[in-house]
């Protein structure tokens, strides 16, 4: 039987999925991270281990193609390491792009539309025929609004004016602390300058627990999100000649987990595009590299 393989390659971990060509999930692998701006040796490592694993099952020979979305893909300098590893391993025609654009494939089935991501970072991409825009994808110094790091952030920048204020703590703050294992306001900034973006964002879930508990300024903090999201991806539509009913698609924990954030998300877009249809469904992104790699062949 002959079939197609999608990567997925992220900061944490690389799936690999085989397909027949009627979209048949036949087997899958999973590994370590695929990012190779993290350790490029361990990251190719990582994502032969995942493609190896998809293919045990299953005729190497009858594999036709590799489809592979890697985090972090634009910024590597030198691609010769990835590329001749690839061939040199499984001697079958391949693609690499970032990961982003085999997500926007797998929720939008290859087809045109708009796929906003939101989970440590944040983004917006959309694709009409051809052209392709990206909105957000700052990074977390110049934007990244509505992630799970901004999320975090504006909790800690409350936290600072209560301070300042010499405000009582509030809930909040007194439950972000206790997760943080501290004990006073100030004992913040060391957090702050000495953790990842993903230390930072991991208190989102205190966050959501305070605002499912009715607290009004978490609850402000994740539909302050959603329309920041909202805006980002309908920046993206104005850029391009899409129809007013487009498909809109989303992904990431911050808008498929957290029912503050998307409600307050698909509010915003239907405000201004009533007839946009909204896809919410969790579906792997190795299938856009099955959507992908069909039309390539």
């Amino acid at each position: 039987m002959k079939y197609l393989i999608g990567v997925d390659g992220g900061g944490t971990k690389t799936e690999a999925a085989a397909y027949d060509f009627d979209g048949k999930l036949l087997s899958k692998g999973v590994a370590g991270y695929g990012n190779l701006l993290i350790d490029e040796a361990q990251a190719i490592a990582n994502i032969h281990a995942a493609i190896e694993q998809c293919l045990e099952p299953l005729g190497r020979k009858d594999c036709l193609y590799l489809y592979l979305g890697l985090a972090g893909y634009g910024g590597v300098a030198d691609k010769r390491a990835i590329e001749e590893s690839l061939l040199h391993a499984y001697g079958v025609p391949f693609t690499i792009v970032n990961d982003a654009w085999i997500a926007h494939a797998a929720l939008l089935k290859g087809e045109d539309g708009i796929l906003t991501i939101s989970g440590t970072g944040s983004v917006s991409i959309g694709k009409q025929d051809e052209k392709v825009i990206m909105t957000g994808g700052w990074g977390h110094l110049l934007g990244d609004q509505g992630s799970g790091y901004w999320i975090a952030l504006e909790a800690f920048k409350r936290m600072t004016a209560e301070a300042d204020l010499r405000q009582d703590m509030s809930p909040l703050t007194t439950n972000i602390l206790s997760r943080l294992e501290l004990k006073e306001i100030a004992d913040i900034k060391k957090f702050i300058y000495t953790s990842s973006k993903g230390d930072i964002a991991s208190i989102v879930p205190v966050i959501v627990e305070q605002a499912d508990e009715g607290d009004e300024s978490a609850r402000m903090i994740l539909k302050e999100a959603g329309w920041y999201l909202a805006e980002m991806t309908l920046a993206a539509y104005r850029q391009l000649p899409f129809s007013p009913s487009l498909p809109i698609a989303v992904k990431g924990s911050i808008l498929t987990k957290i029912p503050f954030v998307q409600t307050a998300f698909t509010d915003k877009i239907k405000e201004t595009l009533p007839n946009a249809k909204l896809i919410l469904d969790d579906v792997s992104s190795t299938i856009g590299g099955y959507y992908l790699a069909k039309k390539q062949i």
